[in-house]
């Protein structure tokens, strides 16, 4: 199966390696980014690690000399981004156009007054401010390490964000969820907050919608981790990610990539800037067989995005426009010894099994000056429509499963550095935001996709007000300290369509969640830091209406940890963290689309994470995290559960990279994935089951706006698999085993 896509790659890699000597004499013409690097006292930096990074991930490194000078070159025009890091002063990233004579860059870095816990793997961009002002945990993955993902749907590239994971499915459009600070990923419990762009992108089942977007389109990916953020409320249960996708510059990217089990996919990204009007179309399609029997799957995006920024006014206007479409088989699941013998087979019953979503998205940005302060204000009109044709067991009936929403909302968010206490620094930031969600749920009994019985007709309407003020500011030259108040309220109604009963909206209140933090510096290379925070979740669906008492649950988290740049080229992170939450909210797996309270659970774990340029040729980055969730107390109805581990918890989640020059043009990189097991079960009755290991391979060779990649998921072929327990056994769903692709990128 291999043989051909092997050969294919064998001989261009090595038509590529020919050639690339008598290139080497055509280095004069080759396209530089060279200039000086300065501090705020316009005095030259010695040692700093200055990389560029075209759009397809490939890298190059150097270090300014003693009076701060750097020269790179670069393997030809296009766009790059560009990131300085210098031991004692403020991360430096832009996007640079760079042309045929080459570019000449002064660039000027702040001294650090404290290293906030912000980790960052590959040349991405600065966080936001806002982001950069949490005292928890952030990491932020850059483009060029996004763009050499070799994945069907892009929330697979978040397994490679520390303390991150996911479920693989497999199924179709329910092709995984993730897991943060000791939440499983079964989308039981919703608890992560996923914004594209600033836009809330959440179903109201907490479902985060993120494949329409595909990975040429993202610029970064942050993921903000714990309590402690104000910015967001529903499902910002144990954090958020928050997705950015391209904008600005000159130029036209498209990729190609073939590769195993008849995957084809295209992707084309077209940029223009002039005079402050910028506009960046995307157009994406991917096609194919699926690893399993019975898992095609056709994908297609198409997005627009158009911006207006005068060079003489701090305002800016943005217009953004998404239509994106899916259909998919889905394979089924196995008993454990099909799994194991034959596991790309799929059920007979699961024939007819597989679905379709459909999304559209517009959003309108504004962002302006106000004084000494600065605002945005953002509106959103989006539809998600997703259709599910699924059949568990030979036992069981297939369903149709039907989800249309749609949400309507607007976020206005101030920030001001208040002049009367500039000694401070001091940030006063403070926000609104409201949703409407128009929502039809329904299920029908199905044989082969064609309706027999109506199961469910939900038809409600969801409105969420929120909002909060937080104030950041020195309280020595040392400590900073930040103090936050968010709240929530909710409003709808909900109708029964089959027995035409009405239900109100539970009366929840004001949901109020205060939040702390505090970084405090211990020398220029070494801060701690410290934070707490109440975040919060509702029922979903009719869980969130009628007069039973389901409580809001109250999620309590508190951390602790160390932030350290022992040299310019590293970075090391160390952090203890805590979450307690009662009243939890868990969906029942009963087919009511109801949920329940199942009482106190107590979630513990460690994070480290580093990175270590070796050498200007040579990068790593390792993360590892441990993590214990138990259920502290069931109530009267599980008391069996009493002190048990939560079901689908991996124990622990490692993680590791390197990335490698070998000569100019040339790049090479290889990172792993490992989890530990999991219980199926609250009572851990059923064993465990869950443990994965996989590394992945990206080889590539630029020259001048042509590229040709090589990459393998899997590498090794290393067996992994999903399992759950269906109340009589085990059911399993195994992963795709080796794949190899190739790509050839273009840039003009």
């Amino acid at each position: 199966m291999y043989r051909p896509l092997l050969r294919l790659a064998s001989r261009a890699l090595t038509v590529l390696a020919f050639i690339s000597a008598p290139l080497s004499a055509q280095s004069a013409s080759t396209p530089t980014v060279s200039g000086r690097v300065l501090d705020a006292a316009n005095t030259a930096i010695a040692g700093a690690v200055i990389t560029v990074a075209d759009v397809g991930g490939r890298q190059q490194s150097v270090r300014s000399s003693a009076e701060g000078t750097f020269t790179l070159r670069v393997p030809g025009r296009g766009v790059y981004t560009l990131s300085v890091v210098a031991i004692g002063h403020v991360r430096h990233a832009e996007t640079v156009d760079v042309g045929a004579a080459g570019r000449e860059l002064t660039i000027r870095l702040d001294r650090v007054k404290r290293l906030s816990p912000v980790a960052v793997v590959g040349t991405a961009v600065v966080p936001s401010t806002a982001t950069a002002e949490q005292s928890t945990p952030t990491s932020v993955l850059g483009a060029d390490q996004i763009a050499r993902e070799q994945v069907a749907f892009s929330q697979e590239i978040l397994r490679k964000m520390p303390g991150v994971y996911r479920a693989e499915f497999n199924q179709g459009i329910i092709s995984g969820d993730i897991g943060i600070r000791g939440f499983n990923a079964e989308s039981d419990i919703a608890s992560t907050r996923l914004l594209i762009d600033g836009i809330p992108s959440n179903l109201n089942s907490g479902v985060g919608e993120m494949n329409a977007i595909f990975p040429l389109e993202i610029g970064r990916i942050e993921v903000v981790r714990g309590t402690s953020d104000a910015r967001f409320g529903q499902f910002n249960l144990a954090g958020n990610v928050q997705l950015s996708t391209r904008e600005g510059g000159n130029h036209l990217t498209s990729r190609l990539t073939t590769g195993s089990f008849g995957t084809n996919e295209a992707q084309l990204l077209a940029a223009v800037s002039r005079r402050g009007f910028s506009q960046t179309l995307f157009g994406g399609f991917r096609k194919s067989d699926g690893y399993r029997d019975n898992s095609a799957l056709d994908k297609w995006s198409a997005s627009g995005k158009w911006s207006y920024a005068p060079t003489d006014s701090r305002w800016r206007v943005a217009l953004i426009v998404r239509q994106a479409a899916l259909d998919t088989d889905a394979p089924g699941y196995l008993t454990r010894d099909t799994a194991r013998s034959t596991p790309r087979v799929s059920p007979a019953y699961s024939a007819t099994d597989g679905g379709t979503i459909d999304h559209r998205h517009t959003s309108l940005h504004l962002d302006g000056p106000l004084g000494s302060a600065t605002w945005s204000l953002k509106a959103y009109d989006q539809r998600f429509e997703r259709t599910r044709y699924v059949r568990f067991t030979a036992a069981g009936a297939q369903q149709e499963r039907v989800e249309d929403e749609t949400q309507r909302g607007a976020i206005a968010q101030l920030t001001w550095r208040p002049s009367v206490l500039g000694s401070r620094d001091a940030v006063l930031s403070a926000g609104l935001d409201v949703q409407d969600q128009d929502n039809i749920q329904q299920r029908f009994r199905t044989v082969d996709r064609v309706r027999q019985t109506t199961l469910r007709d939900f038809d409600f309407t969801l409105k969420n007000h929120g909002g909060f003020v937080q104030l950041a500011a020195d309280a020595t030259s040392r400590l900073r300290l930040t103090a936050a108040l968010r709240g929530d309220a909710f409003e709808g109604d909900f109708t029964n369509v089959l027995t035409a009963a009405e239900s109100p909206i539970l009366d929840l209140g004001f949901i109020a969640q205060p939040k702390f933090g505090a970084v405090f510096q211990i020398s220029d290379a070494l801060s701690a830091y410290a934070n707490h925070g109440r975040s919060f979740q509702i029922g979903t669906g009719p869980a969130a209406y009628g007069t039973a008492p389901l409580s809001w649950s109250k999620n309590d988290g508190t951390e602790l940890g160390m932030t350290t740049r022992p040299s310019t080229n590293s970075t090391l992170r160390f952090g203890v963290w805590q979450q307690i939450a009662s009243d939890e909210v868990r969906l029942k797996f009963d087919n009511s689309g109801d949920s329940e309270n199942i009482g106190r659970t107590r979630r513990r774990g460690i994070d480290i994470e580093g990175t270590w340029q070796a050498t200007s040729r040579i990068g790593f980055w390792a993360t590892g995290t441990t993590q214990r969730a138990i259920l502290v107390e069931p109530g009267l109805l599980n008391p069996t559960a009493k002190g048990k581990r939560l079901n689908h918890v991996p124990d622990w989640t490692a993680k590791f990279g390197v990335d490698v020059i070998p000569a100019f043009g040339w790049n090479v990189g290889v990172w792993a994935y490992a989890q530990g097991e999991y219980h199926l079960t609250d009572v851990n009755d059923r064993g465990t089951f869950g443990a994965q290991q996989t590394v992945n391979l990206d080889v590539s060779y630029r020259w001048r706006g042509v590229a040709l990649g090589l990459g393998a998921t899997n590498l090794l072929d290393r067996y992994n698999e999903y399992v759950w327990w269906d109340g009589a056994q085990t059911l399993h769903s195994p992963a795709t085993a080796r794949a190899l692709f190739l790509s050839v990128t273009l840039d003009r």
